[in-house]
This record gives structure tokens, C-alpha cells and sequence, in this order.
């Protein structure tokens, strides 16, 4: 994580995104110019809007499947 060392040795994957928000809070006031930094660290860490945009692609793509609201075929 912030360490630097990931979890198979070397650089961790999110090592950037940290060192940029680490710099950004300590030379910005309010902290608040900081929080894109920090949800870009912390997206890197969780990736809890990919997962919440995965579960909308197949909401939709099942939605699309069972309904009549198909859009293949209509080429």
C-alpha cells in the first residue's frame, strides 16, 4: 500500500496514486483540493466504481437478453 512494497515484492500498484496524493496534502489547504487524488488511490486499492459499473453493464446486457429490447440483429 502506501509502504511502496507490494505484495509480491517491487513497487505496488498504486504506489503513484498514493505518492500523488500524499504531495497534493501536503502542500494544498484546504484539504479538500486533494479528494480526486484520494478517490484515485483508494479506486486503485477497492475498484469499487469498476465493480459498480460492471454490475450496471449486466444489469443492462441481461435486462436487453430477456426483454424485447434487443439491438443486435437490427443491422
Amino acid at each position: 500500500m502506501s509502504s511502496g512494497f507490494g505484495a509480491r515484492g517491487g513497487v505496488g500498484r498504486c504506489y503513484d496514486f498514493w505518492l500523488t496524493f500524499e504531495s497534493c496534502a501536503k502542500t494544498s489547504s484546504p484539504a479538500s483540493l486533494c479528494f480526486d487524488k484520494r478517490d484515485d488511490y483508494l479506486e486503485c486499492l477497492h475498484h469499487k466504481k469498476e465493480y459498480k459499473r460492471i454490475k450496471e453493464i449486466q444489469k443492462m446486457r441481461e435486462k436487453r437478453e430477456s426483454g424485447g429490447d434487443s439491438e443486435e440483429g437490427n443491422h
